[in-house]
């Protein structure tokens, strides 16, 4: 299971210039918001997935180090990523309610 980036691509398009449409923010925000729901999922099978294979390998069932430390690896990369994302998104909401109108 990958980490998909690309999905992460479709921020930038969130607003296009020209169209001012509120239909095409909603979509916007839905598609951004299923997005940071399916990177959430798929952090949290990776760290279950690695746990798994801890438990394995500590009761015997898999005597392959690397393969272990590899889904360590991943699920920690997916973790780190996933709290940046978290982290650059509340700065960016916290900056909006800054903002005077």
């Amino acid at each position: 299971m990958a980490l998909n980036i690309q999905e992460l691509s479709k921020i930038g398009n969130i607003v296009q210039p020209g169209n001012n449409g509120s239909t095409n923010k909603t979509n916007a925000f839905d598609e951004l918001y299923k997005s940071a729901i399916g990177m959430i999922n798929e952090t949290n099978q990776l760290q279950k997935n690695a746990e798994q294979q801890s438990m394995d390998f500590a009761i015997g069932k898999v005597d392959n180090i690397h393969d272990v430390m590899i889904a360590q690896e991943k699920a920690n990369v997916a973790l780190q990523y996933t709290v940046k994302m978290k982290n650059a998104v509340m700065d960016a909401y916290n900056e909006i309610m800054r903002m005077q109108i």
